[in-house]
C-alpha cells in the first residue's frame, strides 16, 4: 500500500507536465500560423494594382525601381501615348500658371501640375543665374477636347497622318495620346528662337535643357534616336516631370518615358 500511494503523485505530475506541453506546442504552432498570414496578406497587398479612372498611372510605376520620398506621387511616372490613353478629365493639383511663376519665365496663361511648376521654377532660376535664358512655356495642360482639336485639324490636312507613327513619327498627337492632358508637360522655347522645330535643340536654351533638366525632376520626352519608340518626333522644347530620382536614371541610362516604364532598353 505503501508502494502505490508514493507512485500516484508522481504519474500525476507526469500527466500534468504533458498537458502543459502539449498547450505549449498548440500555442507556439497558432502563433506561427498567424505570422506567416501576416506575411502572405502583406506580400499581396504590395502587389496590388489600382484601376479605375487612373489605370494609367497604375501602370506607370516601374518595376525594380522605388522612387523618393518626393517623388512617390506615382502620376509622376503616368505613361501616355499611342497605347496608353489618358484617363480624361482635369488632373488634380493644376493651378494657373501666374500662381507659380514671376519673372524667371515667359509665358501666356494656362495651367500647369504644381509640383511640376514648382520644380520647372527652380530649374529656370537655376539657368539665370548660370547666364542662360530667358525662356518662354508656350503651352504645358491641355485639355483632351482640344488636343483633339488639334490632332482633327492635321488628320484634315492628310488623312494619313499617325496611321502608322512607329514607322512615321508625328508631332501632334490625338486627345487621349498627349500627355499634355496630365499637365506634366509643358513645351519650353526661348523669345529668341520661339518656333518649335529641331534647332531649338541646338540654341544654348536647348542644350542647358538637355543637359540639366533631369536635376529638376523633367526630361527631355521625345529625345532624338527613340522616334521607333515614342512614336514621335524629335522634339527638343518638349519637358515632362516625371520626378527627381526617375529623371536622374532616365538621363543617365539614355532612355525614354516607354524604356524606363517598361524595364527595357
Amino acid at each position: 500500500m505503501h508502494f502505490m500511494t508514493s507512485g500516484m503523485p508522481a504519474r500525476h505530475k507526469r500527466r500534468k507536465a504533458t498537458r502543459r506541453f502539449a498547450v505549449f506546442v498548440v500555442m507556439a504552432a497558432v502563433l506561427i500560423a498567424g505570422l506567416l498570414l501576416f506575411t502572405r496578406v502583406s506580400a499581396l497587398s504590395e502587389k496590388t494594382v489600382h484601376t479605375g479612372g487612373t489605370q494609367a498611372y497604375a501602370q506607370a510605376q516601374p518595376s525594380g525601381k522605388t522612387a523618393t520620398a518626393g517623388d512617390a506621387d506615382p502620376r509622376f511616372l503616368a505613361l501616355v501615348n499611342w497605347d496608353h490613353p489618358s484617363g480624361g478629365g482635369r488632373p488634380e493639383d493644376l493651378v494657373p500658371m501666374d500662381e507659380v511663376f514671376s519673372g524667371e519665365v515667359y509665358f501666356e496663361g494656362g495651367s500647369i501640375n504644381r509640383t511640376a511648376g514648382q520644380a520647372a521654377r527652380q530649374m529656370f532660376l537655376a539657368a539665370q543665374e548660370e547666364g542662360i535664358g530667358p525662356y518662354k512655356i508656350t503651352t504645358a495642360y491641355r485639355s483632351r477636347e482640344y488636343q483633339e482639336q488639334l490632332w482633327e485639324q492635321r488628320v484634315s490636312e492628310d488623312p494619313a497622318y499617325g496611321q502608322n507613327p512607329y514607322a512615321e513619327p508625328v508631332r501632334v498627337l490625338p486627345g487621349n495620346a498627349s500627355e499634355h492632358t496630365t499637365g506634366l508637360a509643358m513645351d519650353v522655347l526661348s523669345p529668341g528662337h520661339d518656333e518649335a522645330d529641331s534647332s531649338f535643340g541646338e540654341t544654348p536654351e536647348g542644350r542647358w535643357l538637355a543637359e540639366n533638366a533631369w536635376k529638376y525632376g523633367f526630361i527631355l520626352r521625345y529625345p532624338e534616336g527613340k522616334e521607333p519608340v515614342t512614336g514621335v518626333i524629335y522634339e527638343p522644347w518638349h519637358f515632362r516631370y516625371v520626378g527627381r530620382q526617375a529623371a536622374k536614371e532616365i538621363y543617365e541610362g539614355g532612355l525614354c518615358l516607354e524604356e524606363y516604364v517598361g524595364g527595357t532598353a
